[in-house]
């Protein structure tokens, strides 16, 4: 993926993992002075697990301190970000339950120590089989603002939802951005009195691309300002997917990454666009270090743009790799890289570091059935302040032999304790395979389809892109029986 005078690669500083239980994952991270605090899920069970909230130290990657994320209920919900909170030390983490049809809310203390909770109900209009799907949250003024889709019952379908709500998480207002087509929000940033946003919209004629991404600005009143679609290029007929699943704000604009893919998913590319204040384009680019990739999230730095997600080398393999690469400011490829740990590896965030590096969260998955921790936590640090290096170990003997591999931790402890990584430069041998699934503790899509046979890791291509297409991303570690 790299350009002829690409800028200089950033350094690898640490490749970690981090486990409390038997299945444990990252979804999102935030930077806090000295240290990154990373949202989770971490349980014994492979449905239901706790939320998960723990620090490490910004240089070295050192787990530092965990805590629980107490649920009221049986089924705690799943937690796809986190931020600062609005009013003091602490952090706001959004949550669904996918099959309840609710959206969480819950404010906890520096310590992750929680402080309330706030329950969204999809019906509040009345509408007995509506739900929410949540898909991430901003601060917005001295509130929150949640972004996702209402799933309208009545046979209504969907569209996307902007929930407002106070620092107290009372809810203030929801408004229905493109009430007349199925939709859905997938990122938010904020916009000064406003915000702008990335939706995929599905096509309700027979021809043309089935999804387009669409960006938009709304002001303080949710009202829109702007509206743009979008198709990734190609050389003939649009591909019939075109999805940006994150978006960051880039100088006077944005900048978005995804994936679009053929009928057939055949081909799988990931998909970077940059536009202006207005939405008008400045560049589109699809990219592919790997024959399936998708990219799951975007960052700018002072250098240009980083994306991150994971490839495969085609969409029934059951291995993955994590990927990470810098465009510059016409979103030419300055370099790119592969980073992994275990069988299937997925960034889940990506975010510029406050030291001109970057920090990539998500999760890693062990093969083995007999493993202890199935999956972990997963934190790479490049650029900004270098860190000792962590001591490679040996992988597990029933480890996929193709794939570098940590050594799972033995004996979870309830510090976050991080393992050594085997695999700290870049894993280029030709005969490491990967898959594009994306797997967290628990599914946050309703009724998603299993396509997984035999005894891989984790989900194959063609479930994720098909939960991408329109509805949350399709995440979960599975236990083969």
């Amino acid at each position: 993926m790299n350009d002829v005078d690409a800028a200089e690669e950033l350094p690898l500083r640490w490749n970690r993992t981090y486990s409390d239980a038997t299945y444990n994952g990252a979804a999102s991270v935030v930077e806090d002075g000295d240290e990154y605090v990373v949202l989770g899920q971490s349980g014994a069970q492979a449905s239901g697990i706790p939320g998960w909230l723990f620090g490490t130290d910004a240089t070295s990657g050192e787990g530092s301190w965990t805590a629980t994320v107490a649920s009221e209920d049986r089924r705690p919900p799943t937690f796809q970000t986190h931020l600062p909170a609005v009013d003091g030390d602490g952090y706001a983490l959004l949550g669904v339950r996918a099959q309840a049809g609710t959206a969480s809310l819950v404010r906890t203390d520096a310590d992750g120590a929680v402080q309330w909770r706030e329950t969204y109900e999809g019906n509040s209009d009345g509408d007995a089989n509506a739900s929410i799907l949540a898909r991430d949250a901003v601060a917005i003024g001295d509130g929150y603002l949640i972004a996702g889709t209402r799933a309208g019952g009545q046979g209504a379908g969907s569209s996307g939802l902007v929930v407002r709500v106070g620092p107290d998480g009372e809810e203030r207002s929801r408004t229905r951005l493109f009430p007349d087509q199925r939709s859905e929000i997938l990122s938010v940033v904020p916009d000064g009195d406003g915000y702008a946003g990335a939706a995929a919209v599905r096509s309700s004629s027979g021809g043309g691309p089935t999804v387009r991404a669409v960006l938009f600005r709304a002001d303080a009143d949710d009202e829109l300002q702007w509206r743009e679609a979008f198709t990734a290029p190609t050389d003939g007929d649009p591909f019939v997917r075109n999805q940006l699943v994150d978006l960051a704000a880039d100088g006077d604009g944005y900048v978005a990454a995804g994936y679009t893919s053929n009928t057939s998913v055949e081909t799988v590319d990931g998909w970077v666009l940059s536009v202006d204040g207005s939405g008008n384009q400045r560049a589109s680019r699809r990219l592919s270090p790997r024959p399936v990739t998708l990219f799951t999230g975007v960052a700018t730095t002072d250098d240009g743009v980083v994306v991150a997600g994971q490839g495969s080398e085609s969409t029934s393999s059951q291995t993955a790799v994590g990927l990470v690469g810098e465009l510059g400011d016409g979103l030419e490829a300055n370099w790119s890289r592969t980073v992994s740990v275990g069988a299937v590896n997925n960034v889940r965030d990506v975010i510029a570091t406050g030291d001109g590096g970057v920090a990539l969260a998500g999760i890693t998955q062990y093969q083995s059935r007999s493993a202890d921790p199935r999956s972990e936590a997963w934190l790479v640090k490049l650029g900004g302040e270098d860190a000792p290096r962590v001591t490679a170990t040996a992988p597990e003997t029933d480890a996929p032999s193709a794939t570098a591999t940590a050594s799972p931790t033995p004996e979870p402890t309830a510090t976050p304790s991080p393992t050594p990584s085997s695999t700290p430069e870049p894993t280029d041998d030709p005969t490491v395979t990967a898959t594009a699934t994306a797997t967290v503790p628990e599914t946050a899509a309703p009724n998603p389809t299993e396509t997984t046979d035999g005894d891989g890791a984790g989900f194959g291509a063609g479930a994720a892109l098909a939960a991408l297409g329109g509805t949350a991303l399709y995440e979960r570690v599975r236990d083969e029986d």
